[in-house]
């Protein structure tokens, strides 16, 4: 039985209405329902592994289920196989150009080629048919910090080669100076489709120079880069090993500089702070207008978070977002990376997202204002320890035994109701299990266990034995400290 598009959609709502609200959904937006046969169903478009192994440990039940509701003529659905295929149908258009792979080969094929276009031109892109899946400028999330580079970016996309060129944009690493380059590049086509234009990066423009210059093939190369509209350079700092590139770059800006093709170039410093750049570069490239793109602030950085949340579908809240940003120090980059394993470990465990589980399973990225919740577990246990010590010690001056008396197999009376208020004490007044407290008593599990049903008959016969545990209990008064410390024990292993 094949399926349509209409009843694979149908299929799709009624799995993500009946998901739970914590569940991450991302991975339904591309899935399809292809095909059901007497012993099969047929799945596709599953983004990736991890979440085929997701589906299949926790929503095949109920993929099952919405079947039953849908196709009831094709049930029972218990018993078929399902069959599931990993990639999405339709491939998407890529926003960064590739034309200039390292591998050396298909450089000397386009080169002894001219039939083959070097330019952007040849990978042009229609406006109508992928627009959403490019990155633009719109798409970057403003900041106090990172205003004016994006309304000079705005500017550079509306007045190419005359607002300000070159345009140098400058920042530490995950600040989105790569998102601006693709957004230029994307916004330029779409403004003019026969704008040819060139987005490189600077290991890419090294590695094709070499290439070139050992093939004799120099002309071929300042071609590729001198005859386009735009040109726009990512990682400045990766030409810094090679004098003789760099001077290839100052004549490709002086060129681009002539014909008015707009040229933006994007590295960690500004060129002035740039070791090994050779003098000429930077004043060329100081000659322009040059950018810091600032550090994102909290609140930036905030919206950032969720909104590549929201693009995975990862059901992230706003307090969940402020505890990563705060705790996580370093770019967006490092930010996307946390919110990826975070949002990994949900899906598969099929936990709701919260911050006990963001300590756990980041918690070796978390800066040290987050150990405090480590150092009071610390502080429990060195509670509970110094507690089952006193504790050890005040019984046996009550009941007037030793130590070794305590931990002997004596069974008489006094040795008896000792060993009774030892456990029952370490019990009530410490968080230990009771294995932790057959080793400090010298007994096994299934002896404490008994013990504390015998402690407890007896206290209900015994009022002076009852009178004196409850003394004993006041002396201690650490009741609320006991639940803090036992309520630490759900976090997650913390």
């Amino acid at each position: 039985m094949e399926l349509d598009q209409k009843q694979s959609q149908e299929f799709i709502n009624s799995v993500r209405s009946s998901l739970p609200a914590h569940a991450s959904q991302s991975w339904l937006n591309t899935l399809q329902l292809q095909k059901i046969t007497p012993t099969k169903v047929f799945i596709s478009g599953i983004p990736h592994k991890v979440y085929l192994y997701e589906i299949k440990t926790n929503h095949e039940s109920l993929l099952k289920k919405v079947l039953e509701e849908h196709f009831p003529e094709r049930a029972p659905f218990a018993e078929k196989r399902f069959v599931y295929k990993v990639g999405c149908n339709a491939a998407r258009n890529k926003a960064v150009q590739t034309e200039f792979d390292l591998n050396q080969e298909e450089f000397a094929a386009k080169i002894d080629n001219p039939a083959i276009e070097t330019t952007s031109s040849s990978m042009r892109i229609e406006p109508a048919e992928c627009k959403t899946s490019l990155t633009l400028l719109d798409s970057y999330i403003p900041g106090k910090r990172n205003l004016l580079a994006i309304r000079a970016c705005k500017a550079v996309v509306d007045m190419p080669g005359i607002a300000f060129n070159p345009f140098v944009i400058y920042g530490e690493s995950g600040a989105g100076k790569s998102h601006l380059l693709e957004g230029i590049n994307n916004e330029l086509q779409l403004s003019t489709p026969n704008k040819n234009t060139i987005l490189v990066c600077a290991e890419d423009f090294l590695n094709n120079f070499v290439t070139h210059l050992r093939l004799n093939k120099m002309k071929e190369f300042r071609d590729m880069y001198r005859k386009v509209d735009a040109f726009l350079l990512d990682d400045l700092h990766a030409l810094a090993p090679s004098t003789k590139c760099q001077t290839e770059l100052l004549y490709t800006i002086n060129a681009l500089r002539k014909k008015k093709a707009q040229i933006v170039i994007a590295c960690k410093e500004p060129p002035a702070q740039m070791k090994n750049l050779s003098a000429g570069l930077c004043t060329k490239l100081e000659s322009g207008l040059t950018v810091d793109i600032g550090i994102p602030d909290i609140f930036t950085k905030i919206t950032i978070l969720e909104s590549k949340a929201n693009e995975r579908g990862i059901p992230l809240n706003n307090e969940l977002a402020e505890f990563i940003v705060k705790h996580i120090n370093g770019g967006i980059g490092r930010l996307e990376g946390a919110l990826i394993r975070l949002g990994v470990h949900a899906s598969l465990l099929n936990e709701e997202l919260t911050i006990e589980l963001a300590q756990y399973a980041l918690k070796d990225w978390l800066d040290k204002s987050v150990q405090k919740a480590n150092q009071e577990k610390i502080f429990s246990e060195h509670f509970t320890e110094e507690t089952a010590i006193k504790i050890m010690q005040r019984v046996c001056t009550m009941f007037q035994i030793s130590k070794e008396g305590l931990h002997s197999f004596r069974r008489d009376r006094k040795h008896t109701k000792a060993r009774q208020a030892a456990v029952f004490l370490l019990k009530e007044l410490t968080t230990l299990s009771l294995n932790e407290i057959g080793i400090i008593v010298g007994r096994n599990h299934s002896t404490v266990h008994a013990t504390l049903k015998k402690v407890r008959q007896r206290m209900s016969e015994d009022d002076f034995f009852l009178k004196q545990m409850q003394s004993f209990q006041q002396e201690f008064d650490n009741k609320t400290v006991t639940q803090k410390s036992s309520g630490q024990k759900h976090y997650y292993g913390f």
